[in-house]
């Protein structure tokens, strides 16, 4: 792995290297001062030493033997020896301290950089109100961060049985589509798993490619919520060294991921609470509302139809009453995942209240809405609920159908049309499905 070390925001990781204590350029402007002084003393020792008569120096000294100056000649000379030799290894030093710095320098650029691609990524998918909206940002920034390796972001589906591919990067993906839990040895552990020679080591189950490779879980809050799987790009090189600053990056990156993703997830849930009826699991009256007001301002742009639907289950308070309300929540609960099986996947399916509920189907003509509403009422004859053993006996449905804009403009409007039009199917004896007129 050839990505620069990374310095976290919030404490330090392993390879990181202290920052300098002298300030780049002060210490430039100390180096140079003491270079400058070692030269120009080397050449002031040297210019001082050309015009002396040495030899009549010399011729002195011998004549004088008892005198002191020999001893002064001779030191004179080993330092001019010394002093330039301890001057290069001085000079060396400091060239090595130079570069060490300079290349300490290099390193916090590289640090600076990374941590705001870190950032904006992180307030990119902070962002992100949907899954969906964060995978392409995940795969940018994972190509820019580990650009020789490719990847895959896997994310537990609701079932929780299994990861789904979420986004992938690299040349050649290649990636398994689904992964189960119990495949792979860093979920099993719950922390990261590294083989660099698959050879030698033991591979996770969805792994099929003889590729080293790297898989890091992603947990917050005590929760795994992914799967980071990393391996090289070029799949002919059966062996992959990671240094700890390399490590490090990647679970920075994968402590980002695990945050983001976690407060999407916690969107996500309270978004559904929202909109949502947690009985039944369609959609509640609230979105219903507001969807209806989009779908008659989107079919007044395209002068197209759509239809609503009113539907009651029959003789729902009898039930109630013989067998007890949960019998009673018993069969709005499948009345509800029984809509959710058979609606197309542009319509919306919505409870009203109490046991009628709405349908909106996008694009639908009256012909198209009574077919389909003749459809819905023969589905819930097969229906059975059984509570507690015991079977609750057949449902029927009446429903009341009406189109946009022949019955009316606005979502009041539709409502109380396609609500006359159900109670003229139970006024004409229930199980059947009536127009707007």
């Amino acid at each position: 792995m050839s990505s620069p070390q990374m310095l976290p925001d919030r404490k330090p990781l392993a390879g990181d290297v202290p920052s300098p204590s002298v300030p780049e350029n002060a210490f430039s402007r100390k180096v140079r001062g003491e270079i400058t002084v070692t030269v120009g003393l080397a050449l002031l020792v040297f210019f001082w030493a050309q015009p002396l008569p040495l030899g009549e120096w010399l011729q002195f000294v011998v004549q004088h033997e008892s005198s002191s100056l020999d001893e002064l000649i001779f030191v004179f000379i080993v330092l001019s020896v010394v002093f330039p030799m301890f001057s290069l290894v001085h000079w060396r030093a400091l060239r090595h301290e130079v570069t060490a710095r300079t290349l300490l320098v290099k390193q916090l650029e590289d640090h600076t950089h990374l941590r705001a691609q870190l950032s904006q990524m992180t307030n990119l998918l902070h962002a992100c109100f949907a899954l969906e909206e964060a995978s392409p940002i995940i795969a940018h920034y994972a190509r820019q961060l580990f650009p020789e390796h490719a990847g895959a972001l896997y994310i537990f589906k609701a079932s929780r049985n299994l990861l789904a591919v979420a986004a992938d990067w690299g040349e050649e993906p290649g990636h398994e589509p689904m992964v189960a839990p119990e495949q792979c040895w860093a979920l099993r552990q719950g922390q990261m798993y590294e083989v660099p020679t698959p050879h030698l080591s033991v591979r996770c189950l969805h792994v099929t490619q003889p590729t080293p490779y790297i898989c890091l879980p992603m947990m917050a809050h005590g929760e795994v919520l992914a799967l980071l799987h990393v391996h090289p790009n070029d799949r002919t090189d059966l062996r992959m060294t990671t240094t700890e600053a390399q490590r490090a990056l990647l679970r920075v990156f994968v402590e980002h991921l695990a945050l983001a993703l976690s407060n999407l997830k916690l969107r996500d849930t309270l978004r559904q609470q929202s909109i949502r009826d947690p009985l039944t699991g369609l959609f509640n009256r609230r979105y219903l509302e507001e969807t209806l007001a989009v779908e008659i301002e989107r079919a007044k742009r395209s002068n197209g139809p759509f239809s609503v639907m009113m539907l009651d289950l029959d003789h729902f308070k009898r039930f109630n009453d013989t067998h007890g309300h949960e019998a009673g929540d018993a069969i709005l609960e499948t009345l509800g995942r029984f809509l959710q099986r058979l609606v197309r996947g542009g319509d919306i399916a919505c409870r009203y209240g109490g046991e009628e509920f709405t349908l909106i189907l996008p694009g639908a003509s009256l012909e198209i809405a009574h077919k389909r509403a003749e459809q819905l009422c023969e589905g819930v004859r097969t229906l059975t609920v059984d509570y507690k053993g015991q079977a609750l006996g057949s449902l029927t449905l009446s429903i009341g159908v009406a189109i946009f804009p022949t019955h009316g403009e606005s979502a009041g409007m539709m409502l109380q049309a396609a609500d006359t039009a159900l109670y003229h199917a139970k006024h004409e004896g229930r199980d059947r499905v009536a127009l707007a007129v």
